[in-house]
């Protein structure tokens, strides 16, 4: 009897585990145990946003090392075959500005691929008319520089950046006055793979009809600045809003190009436009080579209407990286400020205290997207750049940079009726409060999508892939092993309750016997 007794309390206790490891695992937290936050975080809270994406946050006392902050973290492991990272402002031009709310929802409307957000944060800085793109008219004076560059404000990003494997801007150029430095991005591949990297996009334009030898352009959809070259693509604007003295080539291509690493795209010039002409708008298949100042101007002033013209796009990795950012890199964002590099932590300012967005990658393989806001006094000060080193070793960072901040630092996140703001911005509303969302020039999507690792389904099968990850949000995505732990844990409970029901039949049985 005593034996039949430790049979069913070890049947028993393997079912109660069995049980545990269903409900810890179900949740799909990530490495929730080994999660780095600063050491003096308070109120700490964390929900699961997707089986292996998790939203934490926490708040920073005033009397922390920090000061007084509210901080939100989104981690993930990019590995994960059912999880995609995509750059996008879901939109036809560069140029236009959204919330990262209005972007979520269009990527959930229009995407195609079956994905659907589950975060989001802000991307990249912009060209903004009271410094960089310096209106005519406007009497701008930034940096000691106040030449007029555009006649509309052109409001294009920074950085690198790609959009789904296509190179939309190129770097800011030094002709962009004022030249605050060098724009690294981050980098990621098909399969999410991170990369930080300072990518340099090196253009060439060939005159085949006149033979002669390929002019370099400066810039991709930059600003048209004095003495630079620029090629406009139809991901750039629809108007680039030179002044008026600026030389143009319009090239229009037979069919679709793509701008990246290799490309060799063919078009005809089809219009000159020189100093007082009309400017031409840009549509689909259109490149337009515009240059200001004399020597710009003389790389393209022989081309005539009618001859062909080959444009070759080459890119190069000042980190060194050249193989994943000339072909594997599809999604890029650019940012700034790198405070990790390969684990290597470097002061990157003062004492200002800033609402920042940070993307990166750590030492144990997870991406971070963190959240912080800022300039609210009593609420979240921000933190200062000179906390950004220490804040790197607490959260395990190996590589990792600032991408917008300010009123632009915003996180979306997936929620039980939709999307919620899960920050609360310092951009303030009509009625003086703060959380106004501000319209930002592209955003980091993290969404959920068909399993890359998945085998082929049949030709004839019917299933919807959108339908698919829809259920995978609900259950995660790699159900197999839940259904294997379901069931192992079924058959352990049907063991458990025959012992007890034959240690009692002999009980029973036993006693009958005896009486």
């Amino acid at each position: 009897m005593r034996n039949e007794r430790k049979t069913i309390r070890a049947a028993v206790s393997a079912f109660a585990i069995l049980f545990s490891a269903i409900t810890v695992l179900s949740g799909g937290r990530l490495r929730a145990e080994e999660q780095n936050l600063p050491e003096e975080a308070q109120n700490i809270t964390s929900r699961e946003l997707y089986h292996g994406v998790t939203l934490t946050s926490f708040e920073l006392s005033a009397d922390s090392k920090y000061g007084l902050n509210k901080v939100s973290v989104v981690e993930f492991d990019p590995a994960q075959s059912d999880l995609y990272i995509d750059v996008t402002n879901m939109a036809e031009y560069s140029d236009t500005l959204k919330t990262v709310e209005k972007t979520v929802a269009e990527f959930n409307e229009k995407n195609g691929e079956g994905k659907t957000a589950i975060a989001a944060v802000n991307g990249d800085l912009w060209m903004v008319s009271y410094a960089h793109a310096r209106v005519e008219g406007s009497g701008t004076t930034y940096g000691g520089y106040s030449d007029a560059v555009v006649t509309k404000s052109l409001t294009i990003p920074r950085g690198f950046n790609m959009y789904g494997g296509e190179i939309i801007t190129s770097a800011h150029m030094s002709q962009e006055t004022p030249f605050e430095g060098a724009f690294q991005s981050f980098g990621f591949t098909a399969d999410n793979k991170p990369y930080l990297g300072q990518p340099a996009v090196t253009v060439k334009v060939k005159n085949v009809t006149q033979n002669t030898d390929a002019e370099k352009v400066d810039g991709i959809n930059r600003l048209p600045a004095k003495n630079a070259l620029v090629m406009y693509t139809d991901k750039g604007a629809l108007s680039h809003y030179a002044l008026d003295e600026a030389y143009e080539v319009v090239i229009d291509c037979a069919e679709d190009y793509v701008v990246k690493h290799g490309a060799a795209i063919r078009g005809t010039v089809t219009a000159i436009c020189g100093e007082g002409d009309e400017d031409l708008p840009m549509q689909a298949n259109r490149i337009i080579l515009t240059a200001r100042g004399s020597r710009p101007t003389s790389r393209i002033e022989s081309f005539q209407v009618g001859d062909e013209i080959e444009i070759t796009v080459s890119v190069k990795d000042l980190f060194g990286n050249d193989e994943a950012w000339q072909n594997e890199i599809v999604n890029a964002v650019g940012g700034h400020m790198v405070f990790a590099r390969d684990g290597k932590y470097s002061p990157i300012g003062d004492s200002t205290a800033y609402p920042t967005t940070i993307l990166a990658e750590t030492n144990s393989g997870s991406v971070l997207f963190i959240q912080n806001d800022g300039r609210q006094a009593d609420y979240s000060q921000g933190f200062r750049f000179s906390d950004y080193t220490r804040l790197a070793q607490e959260f395990d960072i190996k590589n990792g940079f600032i991408l917008d901040g300010g009123g632009s630092s915003t996180l979306v996140a997936l929620a039980d009726s939709g999307y919620e703001l899960v920050n609360r911005p310092s951009d303030k509303d009509e009625n003086g409060n703060y959380g106004q969302p501000r319209s930002v020039v592209n955003s980091v999507i993290l969404s959920y999508g068909t399993d890359r690792n998945a085998p082929e389904e049949p030709e004839d099968a019917t299933a919807d892939p959108a339908e698919t990850a829809g259920a995978s949000a609900v259950g995660g995505s790699n159900i197999g092993w839940k259904i294997a732990l379901i069931a192992g844990s079924i058959v352990c409970f049907i063991i458990a309750v025959l012992l007890a029901v034959r240690a009692g039949n002999k009980k029973y049985g036993k006693n009958n016997k005896e009486k």
